[in-house]
């Protein structure tokens, strides 16, 4: 038996589930549905973030990740007022090691009067440390706008509403294939066909597999890293009440290991950005073997590793080697010792590389028959979500693929 729906949405991570709630904001009376796999929603990215709120610092003038960070924000700010979800107004510090990445946090200042990232300040070494006891560095940037949350709360509020709002959530339901049909797609799934008139690919990790089953060969690829964090114990988690990022390096868009706060009590400190082998490899060792076949055959992974050696075998080697993910963490806090280790948890990004092994940094939206396909929305993509959902149900109507 066929489910049939005039929009679907691939995908339950967040970004998914705030697409289909601005679909059915400018299309009341159609049907709609999100298919997810798993057995709940926002199990991966959404469910293996930091849980920061963005402030929108970090990206290029005139990116979608700009402009749809801050209004990102400030739209899950407002969700979370209304649902009763705390948002801790923590701030953030990017710091400058030493006195040569200070230029850098002039920049940082730049972008963020040009971003319209408000209250942002820079700090000397002295009110550095007033702000953060036993951090090193010769001074930062403070942003207040940071805050924290946690997404899986967030998620599970937005499915309750989307449900109210008629919205199907069919879990369970991996897409497997997919058939062109006259006035859509069929969708064959691991719990039957579902039939979509017009279709949005939010699937995460998996959208670039899913956008070639729906009659698209991307530009990009979806190439996996994993990011490992430590709960820190002892002093690191009773003295810093902040962020605490270093100064980013340009090259690439991984901030690098830092220290965050989250809403349960908790301080992590991490990602690294591990190459993973598997796009749902949480642990070092996890491993599938049509992924690795997959990345050994993308031409983009071999650039990569020739543009980035040294990094790529660094990061690689922080999976593996508390003694070496802790020197990360003293770049930030000097004292932190192996006691101060605890806990491990990971995630995996879904990140878009090119052929010539260059990092997509950026947002991509990709249009294709009957469908529209998100195929880079790695961090701050949990920030912008509302507004990528908005931008998503406006590229959809101006295609002209959901006029009915």
């Amino acid at each position: 038996m066929f489910d049939r729906f005039d929009l679907v949405v691939i995908g339950g991570g967040i970004v998914g589930l705030a697409a289909a709630r601005s679909l059915r904001r400018i299309r009341p009376s159609a049907s709609i549905a999100v298919v997810e796999k798993e057995d709940d929603l926002g199990v991966h990215q959404t469910g293996h973030n930091s849980g920061v709120i963005h402030s929108g610092i970090f990206y290029a003038q005139g990116s979608l990740k700009a402009g749809l960070t801050l209004e990102g924000r400030r739209q899950l700010l407002e969700f979370c007022a209304a649902e009763g979800i705390p948002t801790p107004p923590v701030g953030k510090l990017i710091v400058a090691a030493d006195r040569s990445e200070e230029p850098a946090l002039e920049g940082l200042l730049e972008r963020a009067r040009v971003n319209g990232v408000p209250g942002v300040e820079r700090l000397d070494q002295e009110r550095l440390h007033e702000a953060a006891p036993g951090v090193a560095g010769t001074g930062a940037v403070r942003v207040p706008s940071t805050a924290i949350v946690d997404y899986p709360t967030v998620v599970h509020h937005l499915a309750s509403h989307l449900e109210k709002d008629s919205i199907t959530l069919l879990r369970t339901h991996e897409v497997t294939g997919a058939r062109r049909e006259e006035g859509g797609w069929t969708l064959l799934t691991s719990s039957g066909p579902v039939s979509g008139r017009f279709v949005v690919n939010c699937a995460g990790l998996r959208a670039d597999l899913v956008a070639r089953c729906l009659g698209v060969e991307p530009s990009v690829s979806i190439v996996p890293f994993r990011g490992d964090f430590f709960e820190l114990e002892g002093p690191p988690r009773d003295r810093i009440r902040t962020l605490v990022y270093p100064v980013p390096d340009p090259r690439v868009p991984f901030v690098g290991v830092h220290l965050t706060p989250t809403v349960a009590g908790l301080l992590l400190a991490g990602p690294n950005a591990a190459l993973a082998l598997d796009r749902e490899g949480y642990r070092p060792a996890a491993f599938d073997a049509n992924e690795l076949a997959r990345l050994a055959a993308f031409p983009g992974v071999w650039a990569l590793l020739r543009r980035y050696p040294g990094m790529a075998a660094r990061e690689w080697l922080r999976s593996w080697s508390p003694a070496e993910f802790l020197s990360a963490i003293r770049r930030l806090w000097p004292e932190a010792g192996p006691e101060n280790l605890g806990a491990r948890r990971s995630g995996v990004r879904a990140q878009a590389l090119r052929r010539d092994g260059s990092l997509v940094e950026d947002f991509v939206l990709t249009p294709g028959p009957a469908a529209l396909h998100v195929l880079n929305a790695p961090s701050p993509a949990a920030t912008a979500a509302f507004a990528i959902g908005d931008r998503i149900a406006e590229e959809c109507a101006r295609s002209g693929g959901i006029d009915f």
